[in-house]
């Protein structure tokens, strides 16, 4: 008799095969997303910085006379809440600025604006970004 057709070991290893390679593909993406995501984080940190160093020029002379230091400079801190409510920064989503890694909220996150070399600077902490 001649039997045309798969056996159920047959088509099992072709499911297991299948799911494996589904399994390295979808892998990938989700690094390839977060990746995206974590530059989308470290491109907004770079804007909020350069914006809040326009910002500080407003405060030059408090800077100046601070007794705060960072790093051995004169410095001010302010959030990025005040650069919203300035009209500085533009907000994501209802007056809020959103981090793309997590989808939280920033707008409490400081931004340490400090004088160097008689030049304003602004510096956001954070353990993603390379500064």
């Amino acid at each position: 008799m001649n039997k045309k057709g798969f056996t159920l070991t047959e088509l099992l290893s072709v499911i297991v095969i299948l799911a494996l390679i589904s399994l390295m593909a979808s892998t990938g993406i989700i690094k390839l997303a977060n990746n995206s995501k974590e530059n989308m984080y470290c491109a907004k940190i770079k804007l909020i910085e350069t914006e809040a160093e326009e910002y500080a020029i407003k405060y030059e002379r408090e800077l100046n006379e601070s007794d705060k230091l960072y790093n051995g400079y004169k410095s001010l801190t302010f959030k990025i809440n005040d650069l919203v409510e300035n009209g500085t920064i533009e907000a994501d989503k209802d007056n809020n600025i959103i981090n793309p890694i997590d989808n939280s909220i920033m707008n409490d996150t400081e931004i340490i604006i400090y004088l160097k070399n008689n030049q304003i600077n602004a510096y956001i902490d954070n353990n993603i970004c390379e500064n």
